[in-house]
Order: C-alpha cells, then sequence, then structure tokens
C-alpha cells in the first residue's frame, strides 16, 4: 500500500435530474466532488493509503463533506474547519447537441480563504510516497498559489514525487497567458505533468513553440507533438508527461486516446469510443490511473493503458467520483465481454 497525499477544494454539485435544465428543474441533486478529492477517492478504491489537505467550514454541510470523506476511505488528519462556506459548483448536463454547462459558486469558501500558515505541516509528507496538486487549486487566489507552491516545495526538499494536473479553466484566469505564466514554475517542481498546456515554452525569439506549431488535439501531426514533448521533459526536467484526447460527436458519444511520453518515448493507446453517462471527473480518473501505475513502477505501456482504463470507466459512472475496484480494470485491459454479469 503506498500512501499519497492531495491539495484541494471540497465542492458540493448540484444538478437538475434527468438532463434537465436549471431553467426546467424544481429540484436539485446533491454529491460531492473536486479535482484532487476525485483523485483520491479513485486511488483510495486501487488499494492506496490517501489524505486530503482542505479547509471546510464548522457547519452541517462541513460534517456532510466529513462523512464523504470517511466514505471514500480518504484520512482526514490535515482537513481543517475555519470561516467561510463550502465552494458549490452547479452542473447542467448535456445531450446529444446541447453541451453540458457549468456554474461556479466558490468565492469566500472556507478553503479559498484559507493560507499555508492555517494548517500544521510539521510531519505532512512523513512517509508519504506522492503528493498530488491540480492547477484549479492555484488559480483560485494568491494564498491558494502560495499554499500550493510551498507544498510543493516540501515535498521535493522531502523526496516525495509530485504530480501536477494543469487543469485549464478559462473562468478562474484573467487569460491564457496569464495561466501560461503562473503554472510553469509549479510544472518546474513536479516529476509527472498531466497535460500540455498551459505551460511556458517559449523559444529565443519569445514566442512559445507550441503555437508556432499550432499543437492542437487530435495530435495526428506525431512529429509537432514529439517535438513540443521533448522540448517540455528537457526544459522542465520531468519523468514523465500524461494527457488526453477528445473527440467529440455529440455530447454523449466521445473517441478516446491516452499518451505516455517518458524518457524520450511516446507511449499511447488505441483509440475507444464509448457512451458517455457523466463527463464530470473523467480526466481525474484518468490522473488517478497515472499515479497508480507510476507509484508502483509499472512499466509505461502498462500505465498508459491502466490510467486509460481508468478514464474510459469513469465516463460511465454518475457523479464526480469514479467507483471502480482493480478487478474493474482487469476486464477492461482483458476487453472481456460486456454481457451481464452473473
Amino acid at each position: 500500500m503506498k500512501k499519497i497525499v492531495g491539495l484541494g477544494e471540497i465542492l458540493l454539485r448540484l444538478s437538475p435530474p434527468n438532463y434537465q435544465t436549471m431553467v426546467q428543474a424544481s429540484r436539485l441533486e446533491c454529491q460531492f466532488g473536486g479535482s484532487e478529492l476525485n483523485v483520491l477517492a479513485t486511488l483510495a478504491q486501487l488499494g492506496h493509503a490517501t489524505s486530503l489537505i482542505s479547509a471546510i467550514p464548522d457547519n452541517e454541510l462541513g460534517k456532510m463533506a466529513e462523512h464523504f470523506l470517511f466514505a471514500r476511505q480518504i484520512c482526514q488528519d490535515y482537513l481543517i474547519k475555519r470561516a467561510g462556506r463550502l465552494g458549490l459548483y452547479y452542473y447542467q448536463k448535456g445531450f446529444s447537441v446541447r453541451a453540458s454547462q457549468v456554474i461556479y459558486d466558490r468565492d469566500f469558501s472556507s478553503f479559498s480563504r484559507s493560507s499555508y500558515d492555517d494548517y500544521h505541516f510539521d510531519h505532512v509528507f512523513d512517509q508519504v510516497d506522492w503528493f498530488h496538486v491540480s492547477g484549479i487549486t492555484a488559480a483560485l487566489n494568491e494564498a491558494t498559489y502560495d499554499l500550493t507552491y510551498r507544498l510543493m516545495t516540501l515535498a521535493r526538499e522531502k523526496g516525495v514525487k509530485i504530480s501536477l494536473d494543469l487543469n485549464y479553466r478559462a473562468t478562474l484566469w484573467a487569460s491564457f497567458q496569464e495561466a501560461r505564466e503562473r503554472l510553469s514554475p509549479l510544472v518546474q517542481l513536479a516529476n509527472i505533468c498531466i497535460g500540455l498546456e498551459p505551460i511556458l515554452l517559449l523559444d529565443e525569439q519569445g514566442r512559445d513553440l507550441k503555437d508556432e506549431l499550432q499543437l492542437l488535439p487530435p495530435y495526428d501531426d506525431r512529429a509537432s507533438l514529439r517535438k513540443v514533448l521533448a522540448a517540455i521533459e528537457e526544459r522542465y526536467q520531468l519523468d514523465g508527461i500524461a494527457f488526453t484526447q477528445r473527440e467529440m460527436g455529440y455530447s454523449n458519444q466521445y473517441q478516446l486516446k491516452a499518451f505516455l511520453y517518458q524518457n524520450g518515448s511516446l507511449y499511447e493507446t488505441d483509440k475507444e469510443t464509448i457512451q458517455v453517462l457523466d463527463r464530470v471527473g473523467t480526466g481525474d480518473a484518468f490522473t488517478a490511473g497515472i499515479i497508480h501505475g507510476c507509484v508502483n513502477e509499472l512499466a509505461s505501456q502498462k500505465v498508459v493503458e491502466i490510467a486509460m482504463a481508468s478514464f474510459v470507466f469513469k465516463h460511465t459512472i454518475e457523479g464526480d467520483v469514479n467507483v471502480m475496484t482493480p478487478s474493474d480494470i482487469d476486464r477492461l485491459l482483458a476487453h472481456e465481454s460486456y454481457e451481464i454479469k452473473r
């Protein structure tokens, strides 16, 4: 069993039932999520010891969050209570030609108002194998950016491996360029980076290589892709770069593919067509698969295949959090029949 710590906000998701729009809805269904929480919940199901660094309000909503973490076997040793509120987001699930929509309501939350000095980190990385963070937490405000940066620095000093999911959210940044400039110092501290953007990759003329090569999914131009990956790996001294590719038909049908670049080699999965029940949390499921493979020191191709299996499976699960077991991964990797299991 490996021990994995994550940093991030616990959010309460409110959604209309049965693919209704917000305007139609007379009630909302609630469940918990949040990028780093989603990652840890999947890793706990895969047999790892997990712990979340976060802040919640000292009220009934905070107690709900505590019960959720307990049910998902996520340790609360670094969960603090402070002034503020629980962050919310509203998710209107799309169907066919109607895209899904998210409305965030997380200003002045307990977590967004917390800072490094609110926590007690004397032993936070003792006997820890892995630390996971995302660009979402770094984007919230200066205090959470500082919290992310200082914890990543501390983890490196303790010899703990670090994964950073860039997780770009346009609504959280003033501009894409700002996100590139702010996230790049964090990439410098990471061992594994999830995603190719936003990262600065400037040449001597101050132009970004990704822009020059017009690198966009689907990544059919393998020569340009390899050039960018090699440049990122060298510039930021990374152990690996993992990312996914989604090609959409309607909002409920995707073609998925996964990639992992390590030690100058590009590993990839076959493309798979999937029917989508819930899109939220699928990237977090992929990230959890990458961490699971890396922390167990599996071969690179095996790592990306496991991450792809977790990524695909989450598209069939309602809610933010993936609900899967190691045997689910084994069945997907073995391409077993989709017939009912009796």
